[in-house]
């Protein structure tokens, strides 16, 4: 299997990422960046690894004035429920199945583009940034978003998952969170030719309302069910136990903090 392949997600996936991931944590900090970004009146913008849509919908909501908003993403499953999901707009709404390092747009093509939690994902960092820096104009933002630290679900997720599946499961349970040192992206960002413009820190309050059905949303679900049902209950069981101490009203309260970086094309 190539590095790309990796990441294609089945429509059922897909429907289950936007069903459980979307809500509880991807629209939360979709809305939380386009709070802390000045979007460009009559904008082109381009959301790279848009998933289903959770960042491009909250940007087509709040641009101002007529624009061009373009989602892209890896799989075509996931452009799929994007697609569908547009409401009537009076911008220009594309969606398009493409892969980061060779992006389908004309050099200079956008004011501003955002990628919310998918440039730890890039197999090509360095040629995923190249490209991004290629469709900007000059003058124009590169909005990114990456985890900061290993959150206190996925912490616990990855223990419960080593004691009671693999640690090939709690491997994959920790990867969204296998590139969070700022200095590197600040690095990655400055060799591709960006300016920083700021980083800073957004911190989400993530929700579990139904902590079944958010942990067999996730890619480990596989892993779990092949060990069979009692297993399922042991990790949930287990999960629950690490995160008592976020409980509120019954509910499972727990942060999960982001990178914020704003950079320029010069």
């Amino acid at each position: 299997m190539s590095s790309i392949d990796a990441f294609r997600l089945s429509e059922a996936a897909a429907r289950k990422y936007q069903d459980h991931s979307v809500p509880a944590m991807f629209a939360p900090l979709a809305e939380a960046t386009v709070k802390r970004l000045d979007l460009p009146t009559n904008g082109h913008v381009l959301d790279v690894a848009c998933g289903t849509g959770a960042l491009t919908r909250v940007i087509i909501e709040h641009l101002p004035g007529q624009g061009r908003v373009v989602g892209t993403d890896l799989n075509q499953s996931m452009i799929d429920i994007a697609q569908s999901m547009t409401t009537q707009t009076d911008h220009r709404v594309e969606w398009v199945a493409s892969d980061v390092s060779v992006l389908p747009f004309d050099a200079q093509s956008f004011d501003l583009v955002c990628v919310q939690q998918g440039l730890q994902f890039f197999p090509d960092k360095p040629a995923a940034l190249s490209e991004i820096f290629r469709v900007l104009k000059s003058g124009g933002r590169l909005s990114l978003t990456c985890w900061r630290a290993i959150s206190p679900f996925n912490d616990a997720l990855a223990e419960a998952l080593a004691t009671h599946v693999s640690d090939d499961a709690a491997q994959k349970a920790r990867a969204p969170f296998s590139f969070r040192d700022g200095d590197v992206i600040t690095s990655l960002l400055r060799d591709a030719g960006f300016s920083i413009t700021s980083h800073d820190s957004i911190v989400l309050q993530r929700r579990f309302e139904d902590l079944s059905a958010q942990v067999l949303a996730l890619p480990v679900e596989q892993d779990m069910r092949a060990k069979g049902e009692a297993v399922i209950d042991q990790v949930l069981e287990d999960i629950a136990a690490r995160l008592a101490p976020y409980v509120q009203d019954g509910v499972f309260i727990v942060p999960q903090e982001a990178h914020f970086f704003v950079a320029t094309r010069p």
